[in-house]
């Protein structure tokens, strides 16, 4: 009895003196605003009392106020070299630490360059860098290069640049290191990326995986493959399992049945009771992409059959030619499955491919039998992300066209073998095999302590020639007192101005780099057979050094987002949200939604509130705030105000 009286009384109370509360959730910034533009729309009715215009206007102030964009103000340092007494022919290199003139040291070089010190990489991964935070010349680095001319004839003894005077150089950029894996028994061999490492063109970074040249009699074209090279060794599956490597997802079908999803039960299938081989296992994977496409196909994990015994030499003990597992099989699978990316290139008319990697691979290890019973597979996967090419690019097809344009040239400075894997027989010499011996670094070990590895204890990093760690020529050998060394491929990229640019004897004058990259200054554009005291000239480079951020207040008229209910068209219903001031007596876009039923307040008897209901018209929103009259709409517009703009 006493508990049907609280209820009574709460009954009567809220008809009399109802909340001030809506009837749904309150909306989001997303319902005011879409990026740079207000997405919703304030209606009145046509009869609206002269107390709901200015509650309308009210809120209008309110949204067009609130209504922000986020500014970023970078802070930027200037970095400077000068240069005088400069002369026609002269050659200026600047790097990240000196400045010279016809090879000779002049002064201080531009910080703001790039350079790689190598520290972040253990040694037998990233053996460039001595880690010491100096900068050594024979580390990946950036530079600027400059040429003085003089185009004119007859000679007006003012400085000019003429074709690839001006060059942006990114040198000792050194080849990263490979796995070779056969396409299967008795197919083609492929380098795998074994790891990459990162150089800096123009502030953006690019993961080196390989370097290579498209060659015909008539076309030279190098390039540079990047990407984020990434393993998974030793993944074991279940039938049905699907994981996820980088872009690609791999699905195991089945274990040797080509027609049914259940693992087969007999014998022959049956891992033998030694588990040291495993059989004619007959695998059904499936391999999808990012995109959806996907591609079933059969692996065979066939040791000791006559698909492996037919080319013995390219059976491997590590379960493929090279493959990547740590821990070998002693089982001769080599079925590994790939997928490749191409670059193309129209040349003479005709559709060249000018470069191709393996973006995916996976190659069977051994099946076996698990705690209940049934089979599984184990896989060795690679997978590459984030992958693309720099090409060169000639001057016909400029790799950068502001300010002027400029080709890209990729050039080979020096080459030599370098030796990899270990040397297992003491020769001096890293054979075929050896090279391809994977060596694994225990975490924390510096680059001078010796490695283990599988059999053979311990594997020691010679310091090579120079006889420092860490460096370019390092190896690794079982004989910490070998003197065998190994010299480094680097290659350089050349981006060079493609036009000469004729310049007047006034001063100052000003040139840019590519992409603004750097600036220069010239001061002084006269030769010494001019004034006696020769070209003046400053090279410059300005890099952020702190961003700061902060919100400013776009400025909209308040008046511009507010509409009467016979002036709302059929495209404000698809683009904005609405919000709708008063009640169905006086505002004909509430009346429809209450008499459609999708509003559920009675708004002429409300004592003020406001009710949000989510796609409405075309998917968008509304929001409905009124009351019986003037002032309960302003007091329930003043309430949501209160929790929406704080």
């Amino acid at each position: 009895m006493r508990r049907g009286l609280i209820l009574l009384f709460i009954i009567v109370f809220s008809i009399f003196f109802p909340f001030n509360i809506s009837t749904s959730s309150v909306p989001g910034d997303d319902f005011f605003f879409d990026g740079d533009s207000v997405k919703s729309l304030i209606v009145v009715g046509e009869t609206a009392t002269s107390s709901d215009i200015i509650s309308a206007s009210k809120l209008a102030f309110l949204i067009a106020n609130r209504h922000t964009e986020r500014i970023e103000n970078t802070i930027y340092e200037e970095y400077k070299v000068s240069l005088k007494n400069l002369n026609a022919s002269n050659i200026i290199r600047i790097d990240p630490a000196n400045t010279s003139v016809n090879s000779v040291k002049v002064a201080e070089g531009l910080k703001s360059l790039w350079w790689d010190d190598g520290y972040k990489y253990p040694s037998f991964l990233y053996p460039y860098g001595d880690g010491d935070k100096v900068f050594d010349y024979n580390e990946t680095h950036e530079e600027i290069i400059l040429k003085l001319s003089d185009i004119e004839v007859p000679d007006d003894y003012c400085v000019d640049f003429n074709h690839s005077d001006i060059i942006y150089r990114v040198t000792y950029i050194h080849t990263p290191f490979k796995r070779k894996v056969y396409a299967g028994c008795g197919g083609p061999l492929y380098d795998i990326p074994y790891n990459s490492y990162k150089i800096r063109l123009f502030e953006k970074e690019y993961p080196i995986i390989y370097n290579g040249k498209y060659k015909t009699t008539d076309h030279n074209i190098g390039y540079f493959v990047y990407g984020i090279p990434i393993y998974y060794p030793e993944t074991i599956f279940k039938v049905g399992d699907s994981k996820v490597f980088g872009w690609y997802t791999v699905t195991l079908l089945d274990i040797h049945s080509p027609t049914t999803e259940e693992t087969s039960k007999e014998d022959k299938y049956k891992v033998k009771s030694g588990g040291n081989f495993s059989g004619e296992y007959k695998v059904y994977l499936r391999v999808s992409d990012f995109t959806g496409k996907s591609s079933d196909f059969l692996m065979v994990m066939d040791a000791n059959s006559s698909r492996c015994c037919s080319c013995v030499p390219l059976c491997d003990p590590n379960g493929g030619y090279g493959a990547f597992t740590t821990v070998p099989t002693r089982q001769y699978e080599n079925d590994p499955f790939f997928i490749f990316q191409r670059g193309t290139r129209v040349i003479d008319g005709i559709e060249e491919t000018i470069w191709a990697i393996p973006v995916f691979y996976i190659d069977g290890i051994k099946v076996f039998e698990g705690a209940d019973k049934s089979l599984l597979a184990e896989f060795d996967v690679y997978s590459l992300k984030d992958y693309g090419a720099i090409e060169e690019t000639s001057c016909c097809m400029p790799f950068v066209t502001y300010p002027n344009d400029y080709n890209l040239s990729i050039s080979n400075l020096w080459q030599d073998m370098i030796a990899l894997g270990v040397d297992i027989d003491l020769n001096g010499n890293v054979s075929g095999f050896e090279s391809q011996i994977p060596v694994y670094e225990t975490p924390g070990e510096e680059c001078n302590a010796s490695i283990k590895f599988p059999f053979i204890s311990p594997v020691y990093i010679n310091p090579g020639k120079d006889g420092k760690y860490g460096t370019c020529d390092d190896f690794l050998d079982i004989n910490a007192s070998h003197r065998r060394f190994k010299l480094c491929n680097y290659d350089t990229i050349d981006v060079s101005l493609c036009d000469k640019i004729d310049l007047t004897c006034c001063d100052p004058q000003v040139v840019y780099g590519p992409k603004n990259y750097f600036k220069i200054d010239i001061l002084d554009s006269n030769f010494k057979q001019k004034d006696d005291d020769g070209v003046e000239l400053e090279v410059s480079q300005k890099k952020s050094k702190l961003y700061l951020y902060f919100d400013a207040t776009i400025k909209i008229e308040p008046t511009s987002i507010i509409k009467r209910d016979t002036e709302l068209t059929g495209e404000d219903r698809v683009k904005k949200n609405l919000i709708l001031i008063g009640n169905e007596n006086n505002n004909l876009i509430i009346k429809e939604l209450l008499d459609l039923e999708i509003s559920k307040v009675s708004w002429s008897r409300s004592f003020g509130q406001w009710e949000y209901i989510q796609n409405v018209f075309y998917g968008n929103s509304v929001l409905i705030v009124g009351g019986k009259d003037g002032s309960t709409t302003n007091k329930a517009l003043e309430d949501l105000m209160s929790l929406l703009f704080v």
